[in-house]
């Protein structure tokens, strides 16, 4: 039987959703107004106003599913904590009503499949439930390294980046300068994060007991 790999997007559909990076990336450009359920407006009903807040309120209703505003929140939450840009993108991106709209769009896309694969019995499966599995452990590893690594990351000085980026001008020839400086102190703080990941893991292994079957190949 195909089986799922779960490696490679357990952590994507939990944080971001399995049609979240085009939310983020723009591939969804449709506003709320211009969605429409099967049956041109049958299937869900679409709130117009995400400003609400509060118990009670809500954003959506697919068939007999209602999206609470807090729900919303919590899940746009999630999806703004998992995207890869640093804080000030996040806030600007957050803060920005147009990305709540695709967001919204795309969770109800992520519903109507949900619904659909529920009602085909797939959350029954095996291979789902081993990803769920799967799902939980990196979820609860990101939080966890994110609290204990990211506040040590420091920034990176924009003198660092500038040598950076004159020795190696060729590498970024054609690319925008604020875009190639950009990418420079995303892999510096990426060397900084994986650095620091290494020395934990290597604590944690001096700590622990460690055995592999030595009868299997791996």
């Amino acid at each position: 039987m195909r089986r799922i790999t779960a490696g490679t997007i357990a952590i994507a559909v939990f944080t971001i959703g399995v049609l979240g990076y085009r939310a983020f990336f723009g591939a969804s450009d449709c506003s709320a107004d211009e969605i429409r359920g099967p049956g041109d407006g049958g299937g869900f009903l679409l709130a117009q106003e995400l400003k609400t807040k509060g118990t009670g309120q809500w954003v959506a209703k697919i068939d007999d599913t209602t999206i609470s505003t807090d729900e919303f929140e919590r899940e746009f939450g999630v999806h703004v904590y998992s995207l890869p840009i640093d804080e000030a993108q996040k806030t600007k991106y957050r803060d920005d009503p147009a990305n709540k709209k695709k967001f919204l769009a795309n969770l109800i896309n992520e519903y109507l499949i949900y619904k659909k694969a529920l009602k085909e019995r797939y959350d029954k499966r095996s291979d789902v439930q081993d990803l769920l599995k799967a799902v939980e452990r990196r979820a609860i590893i990101q939080v966890y390294l994110n609290d204990k690594i990211e506040p040590k990351l420091t920034d990176i000085p924009d003198e660092q980046i500038e040598a950076i980026y004159n020795q190696n001008k060729k590498l970024f020839a054609g690319v925008d300068i604020d875009v190639a400086r950009q990418q420079i102190r995303m892999q510096l703080l990426q060397k900084q994060y994986n650095d620091y990941l290494n020395e934990l893991i290597d604590s944690l292994k001096g700590e622990a007991k460690v055995v592999k079957n030595s009868d299997l190949n791996l």
